[in-house]
């Protein structure tokens, strides 16, 4: 499985940055090219650590009570990709002399980047080289790069100087408010030549790494104000170097192990991930590539300590600031919980490990009880600036409950549950039994934001609302099954939160009475109290301007029918079950004709829902808008990052939409819509411990013991 970018114009040497990137969950390098930083393309030529950022202030013209005072961006640590290279006393350039017989591709199953060419030189020297690199998934601190040289006509002296950039060279749209516009970075600490380290540390937040070098031949070393340059003459005709970054670790493990060894190790991990993590699709369509791809990225930007999660542009980029969103639970996670839900359940120690945090949040909005988890974060502290379209999006409590409720169903891990996520669900719980109330014989929940961020602070927002309440039922399930496996588990799990009988009963209460607007005219759910007493949008989609956030004031947003990603049909989504076909199919068409899907979170849950309903040709269309979203840089924005919601997303529209895998009576049950465009899918899904084989054609359809 490889993905070729061979190519040298603007736009591929710009999304190669990061679609090409190395990363391993922990560390995360991008794609840039090696020798050295060209003007004609825009770069962000930077190397990340998972959880390593930096705080700033946030100033408000008129700050109110309960404004988030500090947010947190993920920074650049120093950056070692950087190798000029010198052949003859010729400096290696793809702007000089003549590059020839240039391939570049990711090898997935290797676990590799890899470039060759050959260059001929402005004196007529030609020589082949090959860059590879790697983060290995073995020895999570470590970055590895080998340059293998074949001199063909000439036996010249080759070169090479390593740099180690301090401070990136980055570029900034200034006019997108999705990229941070400050420029933030590290504090150079104490640099050991002798020992080849450099240690580094943030002003404001405090943490602290270590950068370790080793690079082959006889070296000289220098510190300058921007940089540690490293000078070397190649011996023979390989060139290696390993840079590891301590962080959160003891050592540098891994840094004196050749090139052949680290890759020999990456090709042995993936090999026994790719066992059962690949999925196999016969279409007309580059799909497979497609969802393997997407599966790879994410893994590389994973993390698997419990203290880091996954960022929205994993470690690919640093737009949105590297932050963490709910896209992490109700898109990333539904991968992983399939195909490896030890990696899953990763992401929800991570919330575990920040739930009191998330208890300290909940006091900037004046609420007595429970945890309120941040809306975009990466230590598990508020970073959002703007509530009415961030913070205000409660519905991430609810998010993750539903990520430790799926969990549990998939793993019945219950110790799990008794350890940590029946904690998390009780106390995210306890915001919504606060700020709701019952009037009419009904729960409601007001002045809270949905998913859809051009609709805010509204009433009874249906997706949030069914959320809860499933969210309040679970908790009262999982009681009883707690109850009757570990009686004294239990006791000691109601005295550490304080919970009484009548709290859980509430729950159940609440949960059965929960509002849920609906139109009985229109026969569909209501996105919220409001939605469908707004005008709709007075522009045709010619006239308009998209992404409305970057051309219309969120005031006339905010008062039309126009949805920026799927909101309701989210919730139809998730409780397929709970609704009738005829609701569920005048409702995706109703909120289809309103919805900008200017989010990357968006086509692949419409494509789910009308797939679903055997609306095979517009789920296909949408499962392609959504499928080569990074790819084929259809947003013309993947050199900001990876969108790792819309890779989830794939994974979930073809699993969840045209295959319909469902569990019913805690079994696993296919009911797939097959476009005529797929003629199958193949994959390994995880259930209670056991591996199955899912296959679906046009004829057949089997779930198969491994």
């Amino acid at each position: 499985m490889k993905i070729f970018l061979n190519e040298y114009d603007q736009e591929t040497l710009e999304k190669a940055e990061s679609l090409f990137f190395n990363g391993n969950g922990s560390i995360g390098l991008r794609g840039n090219l090696e020798e050295a930083y060209y003007e004609q393309f825009a770069t962000n030529r930077e190397t990340y650590m998972n959880g390593f950022y930096e705080t700033k202030d946030i100033h408000y013209p008129e700050k109110m009570f309960g404004f988030t005072p500090t947010g947190e961006t993920m920074i650049s640590v120093i950056d070692g990709q950087t190798t000029l290279i010198t052949i003859g006393g010729e400096p290696f350039s793809i702007e000089r002399g003549e590059v020839s017989q240039s391939v570049r591709y990711l090898d997935m199953e290797k676990g590799l980047t890899v470039r060759e060419l050959l260059w001929s030189s402005p004196k007529g020297l030609k020589t082949k080289i090959k860059i590879s690199r790697l983060a290995s998934f073995i020895h999570k601190n470590l970055f590895s790069m080998k340059i293998d040289f074949d001199r063909l006509n000439h036996n010249e002296p080759i070169e090479l100087t390593t740099q180690l950039n301090f401070y990136p060279i980055r570029t900034i749209d200034k006019n997108d408010p999705r990229m941070s516009h400050d420029f933030q970075t590290i504090q150079i600490g104490k640099i050991d030549l002798a020992e080849r380290t450099c240690r580094f540390r943030t002003k404001q937040s405090h943490l602290t790494a270590e950068l370790k070098w080793s690079i082959t031949g006889k070296l000289e070393q220098t510190i300058e104000a921007e940089r540690i340059t490293v000078y070397s003459t190649l011996e023979g005709n390989s060139y290696q170097k390993n840079l590891s970054y301590k962080f959160r670790t003891e050592n540098h493990s891994g840094i004196e192990k050749s090139f052949d060894e680290l890759a020999a190790l990456q090709e042995d991990y993936l090999k026994e991930f790719w066992r059962t993590a690949k999925v196999e699709i016969d279409s007309q369509e580059k799909l497979e590539e497609s969802v393997n791809y997407s599966t790879f990225a994410l893994l590389q930007s994973l993390g698997t300590d419990g203290k880091s999660s996954i960022a929205a542009k994993g470690l690919s980029g640093s737009g949105y600031e590297g932050h963490v969103f709910w896209d992490a639970e109700m898109y990333v996670f539904p991968v992983f919980l399939h195909l490896k839900p030890k990696l899953a359940k990763a992401l929800l120690e991570f919330r575990y490990h920040t739930l009191g945090k998330a208890k300290e949040n909940r006091e900037l909005y004046g609420y007595r009880t429970g945890a309120l988890y941040p809306w975009r974060t990466i230590s598990g502290t508020e970073s959002s600036p703007f509530f009415e379209g961030g913070s205000a999006q409660h519905h991430i409590n609810a998010d993750i409950a539903y990520a430790f409720i799926s969990y549990y169903r998939y793993t019945d891990d219950l110790s799990f549950m008794i350890d940590c996520g029946f904690e998390v669900m009780v106390e995210t719980a306890r915001i919504f039994a606060e700020i709701g109330y019952i009037k009419n014989h009904q729960f409601h929940i007001d002045k809270i934001t949905g998913p859809d961020e051009y609709t805010v602070l509204v009433n009874d927002n249906y997706y949030t609302n069914k959320l809860v309440a499933y969210q309040f039922e679970w908790i009262a399930r999982l009681r009883e099954i707690i109850q009757k496996s570990d009686p004294n588990a239990w006791q000691e799990l109601a005295k550490k939160l304080y919970l009484e009988e009548e709290e859980i009963s509430d729950f159940q209460i609440f949960a059965e009475i929960m509002a849920l607007p609906y139109e009985k005219e229109l026969g569909i759910i209501a996105q919220d109290r409001d939605f469908l007493n707004k005008s709709k949008w007075p522009y045709s989609p010619e006239e308009t301007h998209y992404p409305l956030l970057l051309n219309y004031h969120p005031l006339t947003i905010y008062r039309y029918q126009i949805a920026k990603q799927a909101d309701a049909v989210l919730a139809l989504m998730l409780f397929q079950d709970q609704l009738d076909q005829e609701t569920i199919r005048k409702s995706v068409a109703y909120y289809d004709h309103v919805t900008t899907h200017d989010s990357s979170l968006s086509y692949s849950i419409f494509s789910t829902v009308y797939s679903r309903l055997g609306s095979t040709k517009k789920g296909y269309q949408y499962l392609l808008e959504n499928a080569r979203t990074d790819l084929d840089n259809s947003h013309k924005n993947t050199k900001d990052g990876i969108h790792t919601a819309s890779m989830g997303g794939t994974f979930m529209a073809l699993v969840y939409g045209f295959c319909n895998l469902q569990i019913i009576n805690d079994k696993l049950v296919l009911d797939p819509n097959l476009p005529k465009e797929i003629r199958s899918i193949c994959f390994v899904t995880q259930f209670k411990g056991q591996s199955y084989r899912i296959f679906v054609d046009h004829h057949v359809y089997e779930i198969t013991p491994l």
